[in-house]
């Protein structure tokens, strides 16, 4: 082409963008003055009900609207719908309901009902111990089932605190100690937690072979003691972004047989190591929903440093960067698409065996719950279209009186999903064949969902390796990641 010509195409494609960009200011312009009086409405006041325990300021800083704020019309319906799901994803409410009271005008009130939920948990534990429901199912080892107390304080004091006390006795030995307060400061930005936990196990998984975990008990009982302590600052400006700034110290202890069968398992050959771990985490979440969301996407980024050069620290100091990203979408009435990804990307290669965990603990690849893939990086990719079989609905149980628990909601979808995953592992055993290799999974399953967080998912997939079968969770789905 001519430079000539290229000067005048330049010249051209500049005139193109500087007349789009005047049609939208003159657009914009244009509105704005057609805006009339009639257009907008006026917040008088914010009427709360069904708080019993719960303090108005708690609620209030969830919705994105106060008194004598002025929305347009069209907003108003969008705003009341957000503002409901920042309330429900506080989950501490069973219940919430926005309406208007028209007070002539164009000045209007803004009704908001909670049915709060249950807050007192002395929950007695009963659980078993596998790395998920499916291999518990399929091992049926019964020496795995964990018992106690855990008393679970949601809204403590009415300000969405959380105060929990654990006592765990049986396959694993855990006494915890943990309490949150997530709205500090005059505009309730700031949050703190603190946290102590001691862990005891007496078998461990001490290494992975034919991509499974292998389990081993020493005669020296116990085989590891892990105690944690744990300070966190989180800030929250305003409703959809979050900053987590977090110090943990770790103090591993196990037997000398443990370190005699795998002198990787805490790394040299040690039977110790205490280390300082520091994270920053930042979490953009615009979902609908944080137990079974539908639309919206949410994006997090995490930052971990393994040993700050301080004494007692981390032989080999590691830094870890972990994004995640989940896009929910709506496509037609009662149909559904998601995707969720993660990766993780670890500066030092080689690890101590129990830092090296990559799927199948956290993360599984759904007909992949026997197996495990260790390594210091990863990346799992899941997709998900499902139909709503049965809409989003309630039922009042009539012999309950209780509202906490009279008044159930319960939903139901029908999905087909596909999942990919892959793990860098540097220095594998050779008979861990599922590392540095692209594994994927396919399906269909059902998932019911109820009150209280809990979504049963009962699934068929098949494997790469044309492994299939039914498998089974109770859990929220992505709490963990």
């Amino acid at each position: 082409m001519h430079p000539l010509s290229m000067v005048q195409m330049a010249k051209a494609i500049k005139f193109l963008v500087v007349c789009f960009l005047l049609c939208h200011v003159t657009e914009a312009v244009s509105q704005d003055s057609l805006v009339i009086s009639d257009d907008k409405l006026v917040i008088h006041d914010i009427l709360i009900s069904g708080n019993k325990i719960t303090h108005e300021s708690v609620i209030l800083r969830e919705l994105i609207f106060s008194p004598g704020d002025t929305v347009f019309k069209m907003q108003l319906i969008p705003s009341l719908q957000r503002s409901r799901e920042n309330l429900l994803n506080l989950s501490i409410f069973n219940f919430v309901f926005l309406n208007v009271k028209h007070l002539g005008d164009n000045v209007i009130d803004v009704t908001v009902e909670v049915t709060e939920r249950w807050y007192i948990w002395p929950i007695p534990i009963l659980e078993y111990a596998d790395r998920n429901f499916s291999t518990f199912l399929e091992n049926r080892d019964w020496d795995k089932i964990n018992y106690g107390a855990w008393l679970k304080w949601n809204n403590f004091r009415g300000r969405n605190e959380l105060l929990t006390a654990k006592i765990r006795l049986g396959y694993v030995k855990e006494y915890a100690l943990a309490y949150s307060k997530p709205n500090l400061g005059k505009n309730q930005r700031h949050g703190i937690s603190a946290g102590f936990n001691v862990n005891q196990q007496n078998e461990v998984y001490i290494s992975t072979q034919n991509n499974q975990p292998v389990e081993y008990e020493p005669l020296d009982i116990p085989a590891q003691v892990r105690l944690n302590t744990s300070f966190k600052y989180t800030y929250r400006r305003k409703y959809y972004a979050s900053h987590f700034l977090r110090l943990d110290y770790y103090d591993y202890q196990v037997s000398d047989s443990v370190a005699i069968v795998n002198s990787n398992y805490l790394g040299g050959g040690s039977t110790r190591q205490n280390f300082f771990l520091l994270t920053y985490q930042f979490n953009y979440d615009v979902r609908d929903s944080r137990v079974y969301p539908l639309e919206g996407y949410n994006v997090r980024f995490k930052a971990e440093q393994y040993g700050l050069g301080l004494i007692p620290d981390f032989d080999s100091p590691t830094f870890r960067l972990t994004g995640i990203l989940m896009y929910h979408q709506k496509i037609v009435n009662r149909l559904y698409f998601y995707n969720a990804t993660k990766a993780r990307f670890s500066t030092e290669k080689v690890l101590p065996h129990f830092l090296n965990k990559g799927l199948g603990y956290n993360e599984n690849l759904r007909g992949y719950e026997p197996y495990v893939i260790d390594g210091s990086d990863y990346v799992i990719s899941m997709y998900n279209l499902k139909v709503q079989v049965v809409k989003p609905n309630s039922y009042t149980i009539p012999f309950i009186g209780m509202e906490q628990f009279n008044k159930i909601h319960y939903a139901v979808y029908v999905n087909l999903f596909a999942d990919f995953g892959y793990v860098n592992n540097d220095f594998p055993n050779p008979t861990n064949t599922m590392v540095n290799t692209w594994q994927f999974s396919a399906g269909a399953g059902i998932d019911m969902i109820t009150y209280y967080d809990k979504v049963l998912s009962i699934y068929y997939a098949i494997n790469r390796y044309g492994e299939h079968g039914f498998f089974f969770q109770l859990e929220t789905p992505f709490a963990r990641w």
